[in-house]
């Protein structure tokens, strides 16, 4: 079943959707990709937490001396296969993150509707870009162990988490206060700028309202920041010689959001003195 998302038939019927169901393709391909991105991780850590040490010289040394472990021919079948079903999901769950990319496009650049619309519908991918952006995976770390005697590797950890995963994690383990900062920097704030943001196109005191609180927020947004310390994690973890560590999709679809949420910002920093009258003029 999963690969007929690979084939090209699938790829006709995206296409479809996406001309005349363009916000349903997005949803659909978004929450796809947050699917597979956390199949992809469940299959992994399971794949570890079941492989010992022994079963990690039998997979190094199963070429060399087959047979020997005729017992144990189930438990590695297994092991292999957990791992392919891993690398298959994680491919699925990038494939569909170009395909929410398409979705986004077709979406937003429509032609025959009006310059406030296609504002307010790049406000909508935005959030839903930072929806899957915070319930996919962001980063995966897998640790390693140099085995005696034969000198080969063993995975001794493995870590995958999202931004809604590690403040449910902090917030268990008596870390209370980077719970509430990541949650308020990484969820609050930028949730609040997409609301205040659609409000702030209409016309009337809310949108005036609107319009100041979006100014007053942006100040205190933490979110270019926050993706630029995953991108630093990633490089310390990814240099040591028995850590290993890779980018997942959430961690594209933040990035996603990071980039609308900029220009969203600098096109209210150019109409701020004037808002009313430049709306006016543009819609």
């Amino acid at each position: 079943m999963h690969y007929f998302f690979l084939c090209w038939k699938f790829k006709i019927i995206f296409l479809f959707l996406c001309a005349a169901f363009p916000l349903a393709a997005l949803i659909f391909s978004a929450s796809a990709a947050v699917y597979f991105a956390s199949r992809s991780a469940a299959c992994y850590w399971l794949y570890c937490s079941r492989l010992g040490v022994l079963d990690s010289i039998k997979l190094n040394l199963q070429e060399l001396i087959k047979g020997v472990y005729p017992a144990y021919f189930n438990k590695i079948s297994f092991l292999s296969d957990l791992s392919a079903r891993s690398t298959v999901f994680e491919t699925l769950s990038f494939i569909f993150l170009f395909y929410c990319a398409i979705a986004a496009i077709a979406y937003v650049l429509r032609p025959e509707i009006s310059a406030r619309t296609v504002y307010k519908r790049l406000l909508i991918v935005s959030a839903v870009f930072l929806l899957a952006g915070l319930f996919a995976p962001l980063l995966a770390i897998k640790a390693a162990g140099e085995i005696p005697v034969i000198g080969a590797t063993g995975i001794v950890k493995f870590e995958s988490k999202g931004i809604i995963e590690t403040i449910i994690k902090l917030s268990g383990g008596s870390y209370f206060l980077p719970a509430v900062l990541i949650t308020l920097f990484s969820v609050a704030v930028p949730a609040a700028k997409i609301i205040l943001c659609y409000l702030a196109l209409n016309t009337g005191t809310l949108a005036r309202r609107s319009r100041a609180l979006v100014k007053l927020i942006g100040k205190w947004s933490m979110a270019d920041v926050f993706t630029v310390s995953i991108i630093l994690a990633w490089l310390a973890f990814g240099s040591d010689k028995f850590t290993s560590a890779w980018l997942l999709s959430g961690f594209y679809f933040f990035c996603g959001y990071c980039l609308i949420s900029l220009a969203t910002s600098n096109l209210f920093a150019a109409f701020e003195d004037d808002f009313e009258n430049n709306i006016k003029i543009l819609f």
